[in-house]
């Protein structure tokens, strides 16, 4: 690992920034990066297939593909981390170097780690720094004291994305699916994710699954490392290591283009002074660059530095979170110009009353809507179900003869037309009867009627709408009306009582 050749600019980060910092690497070598996941994931999908098609375990297949998804993510990270450092993104070295990156993180595919929340984040301490046992958990405890929870949040996210992409494509096709087939092939298309006895469904819940964890597996790899990267570059200062090699590396060519300007400025200056050379003074040699011999070496440096690094006070770690104004000195610069601006002075005073009346007037006027609430809450009370009584809509059905309402109607309308008709009220009780079964048909029934409608069309609609017997009760009773009221002729009465009695059959009940 050279500094030197970084290909980034190494600078402590937040660590969501450092997400989005891991997520533009991979978007740099976005390329490489899916032959890789495609090379490798396809033989996988390719097995899992097998298993459901060959085998009766077809419904362990999406989970088996899940769980040794983990062998991608190897190759990618190697990808991304020698990418960072200068070297090319060679797939080919990659792909070569999967089954050593394999056994180097075999403890990502065995059970607990396997579930591993942050596993993007200690993927890297394994594969990249090659750490075993107590040494990569001391190392991981170091680096989870600041980046465990911003990587669990990130697999968390991660997985949510993938479950979102997954049922939406569910979501997108069954909006696609015409109306007329929504209930029938539409309820079959959503029910392939829970269906496990289908070969056909569970095949399809695979292919769509490896689709969407395509799109965001190796964005996710991508802003693990970020975090890893950005974690190193703060504990172990790494910005601060690159500023002093590229001020050494610019010392350093100083020191060389001076020398060779010591070098070439005589023989630039002996034309000129060709006759009277005896009176040049002799320019003094350039002294070599000593570096920093001469106030330590190397065996002092590295003493100190062990001894710093043994120092106790560099394990202790403190977060102290303080809260500041987002303008704050902002607001200090403008409050020191404006002392010596009355103008200035008089405009702030001026707003603030403005702003002050504006405030007072929003309470007011916050005050009257809720005094306007509380007055007409006998209006809107009953629409939620709380206080006040619901009043009871009126329903209202026009006919060509006039409107029928619940309240022109008797309770009981058979007797009534019974009734009526002992009383030689013949055409009052076939009105009655018709007028009655029209109004219990749409009322109680459901049956839509056009508006103004006529015997012929509420016949049509009955008979469209309602049930056999009804409409042929239902063409009884318009066919008596429409003889009395139009041909003048009264059928029998015992047809017209026999209506009356099959009457509650048909249309009767409570209103």
């Amino acid at each position: 690992m050279d500094l030197n050749n970084v290909t980034v600019e190494m600078r402590p980060r937040s660590e969501w920034e450092a997400v989005d910092f891991g997520a533009r690497m991979v978007r740099r070598d976005a390329a490489a990066i899916y032959r890789i996941w495609f090379a490798i994931t396809l033989p996988l999908l390719l097995l899992s297939v097998a298993v459901v098609i060959f085998t009766p375990y077809g419904t362990l297949a999406l989970f088996l593909y899940w769980w040794f998804e983990p062998l991608a993510d190897g190759p990618i990270l190697r990808i991304i981390s020698r990418r960072l450092f200068g070297e090319d993104a060679d797939v080919r070295s990659a792909l070569r170097a999967t089954p050593r990156l394999l056994l180097r993180n075999l403890i990502f595919l065995l059970p607990p780690y396997r579930f591993h929340m942050a596993r993007s984040t200690a993927m890297p301490v394994t594969q990249l720094e090659g750490l075993r046992g107590d040494a990569r958990r001391a190392r991981a405890k170091v680096l989870n004291i600041r980046i465990s929870n911003y990587g669990m949040g990130v697999t968390l996210a991660y997985h949510h994305l993938v479950l979102a992409l997954y049922l939406g494509v569910f979501l997108i096709i069954f909006a696609l699916i015409p109306t007329a087939y929504q209930d029938s092939l539409g309820m079959d298309w959503l029910n392939i994710p829970l269906q496990s006895s289908d070969r056909w469904a569970v095949l399809m819940s695979l292919c769509i699954f490896y689709v969407a964890q395509s799109a965001l597996q190796p964005w996710f790899v991508g802003a693990g490392f970020g975090l890893y990267i950005n974690c190193r570059t703060q504990l172990e200062a790494w910005d601060i290591e690159v500023a002093f090699r590229r001020l050494v590396q610019r010392r350093a060519a100083g020191v060389v283009a001076g020398l060779a300007i010591a070098c070439l400025l005589p023989l630039a200056m002996l034309p000129d002074n060709a006759v009277a050379q005896g009176d040049v003074e002799t320019p003094m040699p350039a002294r070599e660059d000593s570096g920093f011999v001469g106030y330590w070496n190397d065996d002092d440096a590295r003493s100190a530095v062990n001894a710093a690094l043994a120092n106790d006070a560099l394990r202790q770690y403190q977060e102290t979170e303080v809260w500041k104004p987002i303008n704050a000195k902002d607001d200090e610069v403008n409050a020191s110009r404006s002392s010596s601006n009355a103008f200035q002075n008089a405009l702030i005073g001026i707003g603030k009353f403005f702003s002050y009346l504006i405030e007072f007037g929003l309470w007011i006027l916050l005050a009257a809507l809720l005094c306007l609430i509380f007055v007409t809450r006998g209006r809107w009370l009953p629409y939620i179900g709380f206080g006040l009584p619901k009043p009871q809509k009126t329903r209202r059905i026009v006919l060509s003869g006039g409107e029928v309402t619940a309240e022109s109607l008797p309770a009981d309308i058979p007797g009534e037309v019974a009734r009526l008709w002992r009383a030689n009220q013949t055409r009052d009780a076939l009105s009655l009867l018709y007028r009655g079964s029209v109004f219990r048909a749409v009322a109680k029934y459901g049956v839509r009627l056009p508006e103004s409608a006529t015997e012929g069309l509420c016949l049509a609609a009955v008979t469209d709408q309602a049930d056999s017997e009804q409409s042929d009760y239902f063409a009884r009773v318009v066919k008596a009306w429409i003889l009395c009221a139009y041909g003048f002729r009264n059928p029998d009465e015992s047809t017209v009582l026999s209506m009356c009695t099959e009457w509650p059959k048909h249309f009767g009940g409570p209103q």
